[in-house]
């Protein structure tokens, strides 16, 4: 005669990463009354993997297509609820400028997603570009798309704010704890560090560029860490580049395709992009620093496009983050039934929309059912 085994559970939910997605999730989970223990391998905030550089963007416009667009308008509405929260201000609205030429891609897809979604934005043709932002060298066939409600993030602090709200919910962060197995039992998840063991109900991989190395054999294939460079270059007039004169921007002139955000320290200003990110074998093993040849391609561009900074960048790092193969994310169970979660790959574009994202998500582990977001499915790609 066999007899059951109630297994004791140390949470009902698990969420390992605690930086982007993850720390969203841990203040959604405490939200809705969910308990949750967190695991993060260095410290909410920290600058290792796709958290760090200062800022990120925020955009309404969004040239990756309308379907982000419910995400979009349901995450302008959580950051100002964590800012209520937490005190922090972490969103600036000083817009956002799409550049590139009149009859590209760049240009052509923001305003059909724009147009798609709703979102109102102001088509500038060249002069009136010229004009109104002259700190950047337009080419003569381009043109600008102006997002009024688009802006910028403070990162950083937008982390540790979200962290901070999840533990005085009663949530548990356990810092410095490098997960290295994650077991399906069936009725349950188990979290294995070093010797240490946890059991929950459920558990969400959004561990970044380490999130294939928590999953099943196979994932690897399609999850691909890439080491990605930021630049800080300073302004010869910085009353030029504060947020009220210098909106965000993406541009795309020609195969060239970098973006900036304004001044937050009132010397640098933040430019991305400048030369391609590359897939990486092992992301903890990255140069931080920019070789010559890196530098001498930034400065090359800088001073053709952006003729008010100073050429050669003040300040330089390099983070990592993780990609898909078709530039959409892993959000969902990782098989039908499973209690295994995802929710990573975000290819460079997920901080705008994470609270939104991490809601989603919270509701859905809340309730046992799957995650609503079919256009991220983990298993669209086919099976493992």
């Amino acid at each position: 005669m066999s007899v059951a085994v109630t297994v004791t559970l140390d949470a009902e939910v698990a969420v390992i990463g605690v930086g982007t997605v993850g720390s969203m999730l841990m203040w959604q989970l405490g939200t809705r009354g969910v308990s949750a223990i967190g695991f993060e391998r260095h410290a909410p905030g920290h600058d290792r993997g796709a958290v760090g550089g200062e800022t990120r963007l925020f955009r309404m416009a969004y040239a990756e297509g309308p379907q982000y667009a419910h995400l979009l308008r349901s995450a302008l509405n959580c950051w100002r609820e964590l800012e209520r929260e937490s005190g922090t201000e972490l969103l600036v609205q000083c817009g956002g400028l799409a550049i590139g030429s009149a009859a590209g891609r760049h240009v052509g897809q923001v305003l059909a997603s724009a147009a798609a979604a709703d979102v109102p934005v102001e088509l500038l043709n060249h002069d009136q570009a010229a004009q109104r932002y002259p700190q950047h060298r337009l080419l003569d066939d381009e043109v600008a798309v102006l997002d009024t409600q688009a802006g910028f993030l403070r990162c950083e602090p937008a982390v540790l704010a979200a962290t901070a709200l999840a533990e005085q919910r009663g949530a548990a962060v356990l810092r410095y704890t490098d997960v290295d197995t994650v077991l399906d039992n069936g009725d349950h998840i188990e979290i294995r560090a070093k010797d240490a063991a946890w059991r929950v109900r459920e558990a969400v991989v959004c561990a970044g560029s380490w999130t294939d190395r928590l999953l099943p054999t196979g994932w690897d294939r399609l999850l691909q860490p890439r080491r990605v460079r930021l630049s800080w270059f300073a302004a010869r007039d910085p009353a030029m580049y504060t947020p009220d004169r210098f909106p965000i921007f993406i541009r795309q002139t020609g195969r060239r395709h970098f973006y900036g955000a304004p001044s937050i320290d009132g010397i640098s200003i933040k430019v991305a992009g400048l030369t391609t990110s590359h897939a990486v074998d092992d992301p903890d093993r990255i140069e931080r620093r920019h070789s010559q040849e890196e530098l001498v391609a930034e400065s090359a561009m800088v001073r053709d496009l952006l003729p008010g900074l100073h050429p050669d960048p003040v300040r330089t790092d390099a983070l990592t983050d993780m990609f898909t193969a078709d530039g959409t994310p892993f959000v969902g169970r990782i098989a039908a039934g499973s209690r295994l979660r995802i929710a990573s790959g975000f290819s460079g574009h997920g901080f705008k929309y994470a609270p939104a994202l991490a809601a989603v998500v919270a509701e859905s582990v809340a309730s046992g059912t799957d995650t609503p977001l079919a256009f991220m499915s983990p298993i669209r790609l086919g099976r493992i």
